[in-house]
């Protein structure tokens, strides 16, 4: 089928082509929204500036992801970020929800799923995997769980129709509930390919919940449950980063999260987000985003 014919069977109320953030998004303190699709039509390859979790209420298709194709039906969830194209294809009586997210809402996630290794595996890596090979662990939730799950959707549907301050508070109520049950749904799958992103999501979780202590490969591994080999060597596929590199980052946007969120002094920060030497924290902070941490802060930091 060609890109003009699967255009015109996209759904009118839906933009056409690239999604952007102001077209869900009303209102500067409104982070979710939703939006219910029924007999989904085929939809080209696109891309959007939120994150955007899917949830397959009925039918089938296949969801196009990049260069790859995953056929999807009731019960299957995923999570597509920022700037990932993606599309439908070959659909039959396909209905699902969308959850529209913006990007700095994930962090208030992660803070509340800080325990959950199935947040970091369906949320941070899943999306990673899928757009690269054919994934074929992915979150299928069982009938009942998905009509458990529904009437907390339903809720932040109805949440969401509204814009007022409380109605948003009330949607991101709902959204922790169904991304809670998600992540505990993530954790029972027993697949192979699920089973060795849970190892992963492990140890991320751990330098997470760990960064302002000396850390090496040796305590990683034994967080996620590996050989230093194995953990080295799955990391790097998934990830596309060795774990110290990732830990490193890690260390990082924590960093500047703090550089802009109060006055701390730099050497305390560094300190507490594991650089025991505030000098080489400042090296590695310039070469990442070419300024130091004092110049960041300036720049950046809203007074």
């Amino acid at each position: 089928m060609s890109s003009r014919q699967v255009e015109t069977e996209i759904d009118h109320h839906i933009p056409r082509g690239d999604e952007e953030l102001k077209f869900w998004f009303k209102e500067p303190y409104q982070s979710i929204a939703t939006r219910r699709e029924t007999n989904h039509n085929q939809r080209a390859l696109h891309k959007h500036d939120f994150i955007e979790l899917v949830i397959v209420l009925a039918g089938h298709g296949v969801h196009l992801i990049e260069q790859t194709r995953h056929p999807i039906g009731p019960g299957d969830t995923f999570v597509i970020p920022p700037n990932i194209r993606h599309g439908y294809a070959d659909t039959q009586n396909l209905s699902l929800i969308n959850i529209l997210m913006r990007s700095q809402h994930l962090q208030v996630l992660e803070r509340e799923c800080v325990s959950m290794p199935g947040f970091y595996a369906l949320f941070k890596l899943e999306p990673r995997v899928r757009a690269m090979d054919q994934f074929n662990g992915q979150l299928r939730l069982p009938q009942r769980a998905l009509v458990e799950i529904e009437d907390w959707i339903e809720s932040l549907e109805a949440a969401t129709r509204e814009t007022t301050p409380l109605a948003c508070s009330r949607a991101r109520g709902f959204l922790q509930l169904i991304v809670g049950n998600l992540c505990m749904q993530y954790e029972t799958l027993g697949s192979l390919d699920s089973t060795k992103l849970l190892l992963i999501a492990n140890c991320i979780r751990y330098m997470d919940s760990n960064l302002g202590a000396s850390l090496h490969l040796s305590d990683l591994a034994r967080a996620a449950g590996m050989s230093e080999r194995s953990l080295s060597r799955n990391f790097h596929a998934i990830v596309g980063q060795s774990p110290i590199e990732y830990l490193l980052n890690m260390r990082l946007q924590r960093a500047e999260e703090l550089l802009l969120a109060g006055p701390a002094p730099i050497a305390q920060i560094g300190y507490e987000v594991g650089f025991a030497d505030a000098n080489y924290f400042t090296r590695q902070f310039r070469k990442l985003h070419g300024l130091s941490p004092r110049e960041f802060r300036k720049k950046y930091r809203q007074y």
